[in-house]
């Protein structure tokens, strides 16, 4: 080979080189909301990614009970990752570097109807949860005034909607009692 042609070889594979940087994650730890996606993408928890190639790069879980499905990671027997930290690994050939998924629900759960006022008999059990369509991805429980239809006539009731991590929403509901 010409010295030239060796010149313009080291040449370019220095520029090539220069390309891609070493991975480097963005965090150590990532914070996603409950059913948010949690990627197998190795892109997705980089530096500069567009400067890395991830072509090599791989995403593994190191805690138990955690599944890939298609091109996600899920807790087992669901469709995403349950509330709770996990640990996850960037593997660039025999380099493993550790980070972590927090799971975390903050959104309180969604109410499809709004009921503003709700008729019931005297002494009659008021079943919240037919009253309110509301959904949550962890558990829907409702608070309200066990006596209410105790009383007869009017009254404005509140009713509390939450999920089981204490994110919750306020109704008034105007609750009339009849005999």
């Amino acid at each position: 080979m010409s010295k030239k042609l060796c010149v313009a070889a080291a040449v370019s594979s220095l520029l090539f080189a220069g390309c891609f940087q070493p991975p480097k994650l963005a965090k150590q730890t990532f914070t996603l909301e409950l059913g948010a996606d949690v990627y197998a993408n190795p892109d997705v928890y980089l530096e500069n990614a567009d400067d890395v190639n991830s072509k090599k790069l791989s995403i593994e879980v190191e805690t138990p009970g955690i599944a890939k499905l298609d091109n996600r990671f899920v807790s087992t027997g669901s469709e995403y990752l349950a509330v709770g930290e996990y640990d996850f690994v960037l593997v660039n050939g025999s380099k493993r570097t550790p980070f972590a998924v927090k799971i975390k629900d903050t959104k309180p759960p969604t109410i499809t109807n709004d009921v503003t006022e709700l008729s019931v008999g005297y002494g009659q059990i008021i079943d919240w949860a037919s009253v309110f369509d509301a959904k949550d991805l962890s558990e829907v429980y409702y608070e309200a005034p066990l006596d209410a239809s105790l009383v007869v006539g009017e009254q404005d009731i509140t009713v509390r909607i939450t999920d089981r991590f204490g994110n919750g929403v306020d109704r008034v509901v105007h609750l009339m009692v009849g005999v």
